[in-house]
């Protein structure tokens, strides 16, 4: 069977539907789809597309690329209203107030009565004043700063620096800003100045990047920055791939290679932080620029005048932006990067080390190249791809065996061949296998191991060990390698020994944490775990690497139970752990993530089921055992320990990564660190939920929702503006919103809805910031669910919140809509006393809106019956608010105060009035029903009988108690 295939209208009507359901994302995607389908000659459909993308992209902020699009809608029809409309609210958020303005007079002159556009012409109309004002003042405030930062006006380095910095804050604050420095002070022809002139500190060189790289977030300057150093357009690409050569320093390299990061952003239209994908036909448009900066990236590979930063940022980048299913540039680039000498030059990156290179290297170089690696051979999604790919490896595989003979040559081949695999290893993992049961390998391996070479039997130990992770897919290389690791491991070489130590606690953890499972003894293990320490704790005597490699062995070990206690109880060895990690920071990142997770049990365990355990036994089933030692209690006592010894700043030390499985050990480490509550202000304290929140943008899938949870905890019982100080506060919603889905865990919402309640709770901006993530219909889920009684509860607490925010509260009174209702039937809720009180209070607030009192009283038909069951509830406070909202409708209008009093609810009033003097509880239920009848009585339905005002003369009751 074939499957049929969707027309560009039947593709719109699916986006148009997007539209409705507010996934603009998904609409974007679908348009963009449907105009692929679609050619130049189609007049008819192309310009709706573009205006109906251009509102999508409106939605998701994206304005560059909305003003884009109703630009080419226009194109087509220059009186369409749609598009002249989009436009001008798109040109108005990116500060182009007089364009935006005679987009908006000319869409009303076409359409004089639309409402809409004239109320946006009248605020057009007063920021054009504004406008003129703040460019005038923003002009002269950067001419000023230029002068003394770039024209040599300043008095000294300080006043530079100061002067530089206020650039700086001037391109973030907004676009007005970004275009006067750009505009006005020749930024980048200073800045290349600053970068020649040696004399230059690299604080203020850095900090001059930063002003250009603020200047180039806008695409269309971009592309200018990439083209304006020569006509020649790949001597323009050359310059500015190597401006991070220029000099050394790595915040420098780090600034110049997010230069570059910008220029793919605007030749191909997208933006990995804002979730913006690729626009292919801007991709088709500018594919001679992308097909020069990837061969010049390419070239840098293999340049031996590249330092090892800027060799590992090229790859980086890469890695960031040729992948396609990663969010990269469209479709078939990496395909033709690995078609043609792209995969073959990255593969001569991975048989490198710094002790034998043809180029610099570093030992974290490898770590870089495997992750590219893997991701490039994820993107081969067809199969014909993948063959492509694999021909590839086999191909400089057998050139490098066939080389590797048994001279001083030959040496230097074994060496790049062992290298090359153990790169494989960590990033392609089955083809690296593939390659490892080759017949040809096992007797190089040996000899290697072997010889007199400290270099090759250290790299012949590493190899052996990275085969171990898939033992039953290489049991030949095994069955000869664990000989050979046992005795290398009796090397006086620390560097050869420190890595066959690393392969038998490989094989010593191989039972994982199934204590029936143990590979070794108990003291065979711990005598490991001591080997390991040694090494850790002599920090004078071991170089980094070594201690890395040790890291990684105690990492397999930490599995057992027996050893996790061991470490937690030797303090000097987790301070020895956080000195690494602060000296080696990525390259342990795995290994040291690894550990922690482990110590504190971070990965889930499904619930065991005693009745399938008894079948299993019965049946003669292998049935895996939880080590006595691995309860709750240890795990706390665990938990305390690591982050006393300053295990949150080691895993901030570590996480500047591109490993998404790495940072996922992260996010589940400080999310099994959150669940004890008194240790939350620590973590934040140590820099906790900045890491979050980085992790919820490149970890894993699974690693985003761990982080997401960890901010939701940290967040959930403190005072926000503690937890999450200034910008900060703005930063975690949308995480949090994001965890806000049935498919992600109930303790996950749940946590998330709480600590959006308590930010909610702070400021209009946020509750504004709450509802622009769309987040009402989700939290509205839970509102509505009936078996989880605590999720309803917290999502009506924050429902509450956000109706203090104007525009959510006019929202909910609006007709058309069940919210009111449910405020109302809620309150009168008996079994669920917090989800009664929120509700409650929410009746109470709703009624202060006369409108909303009169749909309360028509839509709900069985009003006497609920303001009955709300006026005698038994929770004394959600009797309270209740009644406060009876008595606002009651003072609302006339005609609504006599349906209350003409039924049942007006005798319950009369009744709670008397309470006050009796059940001082419910004093303030008295009060409230009090100023109910006050109403009733202004309006002439009732007047006071004579024991009424006896009491109020005498100020006593005649109730008897």
């Amino acid at each position: 069977m074939v499957a049929r295939v969707e027309t560009a209208e039947e593709i719109r009507d699916q986006g148009n539907a997007a539209i409705k359901d507010q996934d603009y994302v998904k609409a974007d995607e679908l348009y963009t789809e449907a105009l692929q389908l679609t050619t130049g000659d189609d007049k008819t459909l192309r310009p709706v597309l573009y205006r109906n993308r251009a509102l999508a992209r409106l939605k998701r902020d994206d304005f560059e690329g909305a003003q884009s699009d109703c630009s080419k809608a226009l194109e087509y029809d220059g009186a369409d209203v749609k598009a002249l409309f989009r436009r001008a609210l798109a040109r108005e958020q990116l500060g182009n107030v007089g364009p935006a303005f005679n987009d908006a007079k000319e869409a009303l002159r076409l359409s004089p009565k639309d409402k809409g556009i004239n109320e946006t012409l009248q605020r057009l109309l007063k920021a054009n004043h504004e406008k003129v004002k703040q460019t005038t003042s923003m002009e002269n405030k950067v001419s000023d700063m230029a002068k003394l930062a770039f024209r040599g006006e300043a008095k000294d380095n300080a006043q530079k620096m100061t002067a530089l910095n206020n650039l700086l804050v001037l391109c973030r604050e907004s676009e007005t800003g970004a275009t006067q420095v750009w505009n006005q002070s020749s930024i980048v022809s200073f800045v290349l100045n600053l970068i020649n002139d040696k004399n230059e500190s690299e604080e203020l060189v850095v900090t001059a990047l930063r002003i250009l790289d603020e200047t180039i977030k806008n695409n269309a300057r971009a592309m200018k920055f990439l083209a304006m150093h020569d006509a020649d357009g790949s001597k323009s690409v050359r310059f500015v791939c190597r401006l991070m050569c220029k000099r050394d320093g790595k915040d420098y390299v780090d600034a110049a290679g997010l230069l570059i990061q910008r220029v793919f952003n605007a030749m191909a239209k997208m933006d990995r932080q804002k979730e913006m994908k690729p626009d292919p036909e801007v991709a088709e448009a500018n594919k001679l620029w992308i097909i020069r900066v990837i061969l010049e990236l390419q070239e840098m590979l293999q340049d031996p005048k590249v330092g090892i930063l800027q060799r590992e940022t090229a790859i980086d980048l890469f890695l960031k932006n040729l992948m396609h299913m990663d969010g990269g540039i469209p479709r078939g680039w990496s395909w033709k990067f690995v078609e043609e000498r792209g995969l073959l030059t990255l593969l001569d990156v991975a048989s490198q080390i710094p002790e034998q290179c043809d180029y610099p290297v570093s030992a974290e170089t490898r770590q870089h190249v495997a992750i590219c690696l893997q991701r490039l051979e994820e993107d081969m999604v067809f199969d014909t791809k993948r063959t492509i790919f694999k021909d590839k490896v086999d191909f400089f595989f057998n050139a490098l065996i066939s080389r590797a003979t048994d001279d001083e040559e030959g040496h230097k081949y074994r060496i790049k061949l062992s290298c090359f695999l153990i790169t494989m290893l960590q990033g392609p993992v089955d083809l690296g296998i593939n390659l490892i049961i080759n017949d040809q390998l096992t007797p190089i391996m040996l000899q290697m191991a072997a010889s007199q070479n400290h270099l090759m039997q250290g790299i012949a130990a590493e190899l052996i060990v990275g085969t171990i992770a898939k033992h039953e897919r290489a049991i030949n290389m095994l069955k000869v390698g664990i000989p050979v690791l046992r005795a290398l491991y009796d090397s006086e070489d620390p560097t050869v020994k420190v890595r066959a130590l690393v392969g038998l606690c490989k094989i010593g953890a191989a039972g994982g944490d199934d204590i029936s499972k143990a590979t070794m003894k108990e003291e065979a293990v711990i005598s490991l775990a001591k080997t390991c320490k040694k090494f850790l704790l002599e920090t004078e005597k071991y170089s980094v690497d070594i201690r890395r490699y040790a890291c990684e062995g105690l990492s397999y070990l930490s599995l057992d139970a027996d050893v996790k206690e061991w470490i937690v109880d030797d303090s000097l060895l987790l301070r020895a752990l956080v000195i690494l990690a602060k000296n080696a920071g990525a390259l342990c990142v795995y290994t040291l993530a690894t550990i922690y997770a482990n110590l504190s049990n971070a990965f889930e365990k499904p619930k065991v089921d005693e009745e399938m355990v008894k079948l299993a036994q019965f049946a003669k089933h292998h049935v895996p055992e939880t080590h006595p030692k691995d309860t709750e209690e240890y795990v706390e006592k665990r938990v305390r320990a690591l982050v006393e010894e300053g295990a949150v700043p080691a895993c901030v030390a570590v996480s500047k990564t591109e490993s998404k499985n790495a940072l996922e050990l992260i996010a589940r480490t400080l999310l099994a660190f959150a669940e004890y509550e008194d240790l939350r202000g620590r973590i934040i304290s140590e820099g906790g939920t900045v890491l979050c929140l980085r992790l919820t943008k490149e970890a894993s899938g699974e690693g985003k929702i761990k982080a997401a949870h960890a901010i939701a905890k940290l967040g959930a019982k403190a005072d926000p503006t503690i937890s999450f100080p200034g910008q900060r506060a703005y930063e975690v919603v949308k995480p949090l919103c994001d965890l806000l889905h049935p498919d992600v865990d109930g303790k996950a919402n749940y946590d998330a809805l709480l600590t959006l309640t308590n930010l909610a709770s702070v400021s209009d901006s946020i509750r504004a910031r709450i509802l622009k993530e769309k987040a009402v219909p989700k939290i509205e889920e839970f509102w509505f669910m009936t078996d989880h009684e605590h999720l309803r509860a917290a999502a009506a607490e924050l429902l509450l919140n956000l109706l203090f925010f104007e525009k959510f509260y006019e929202e909910t009174v609006a007709p058309g809509t069940d919210r009111l209702k449910l405020w109302v039937l809620y309150s009168a809720e008996v079994e669920d006393e917090r989800l009664s009180r929120a509700s409650a209070a929410g009746f109470a607030t709703l009624t202060l809106d006369e409108s909303a009192c009169a749909r309360i009283m028509d839509e709900i038909k069985s009003w006497p019956e609920v303001f009955k069951d709300i006026a005698m509830h038994e929770d004394a406070e959600t009797q309270r608010r209740g009644l406060m909202g009876i008595a606002n409708i009651m003072q609302a209008s006339n005609k609504l105060c006599s349906e209350i009093v003409s039924s049942e609810v007006f005798r319950v009033l009369v009744a709670v009035t008397k309470l006050g003097g009796i059940n001082q509880e419910r004093a303030g239920s008295t009060e409230q029903a009090k100023r109910a009848l006050d109403a009733a009585e202004k309006f002439g339905l009732i007047k006071a009988t004579d024991r009424e005002l006896y009491e109020r003369a005498n100020q006593i009751s005649t109730i008897q108690e």
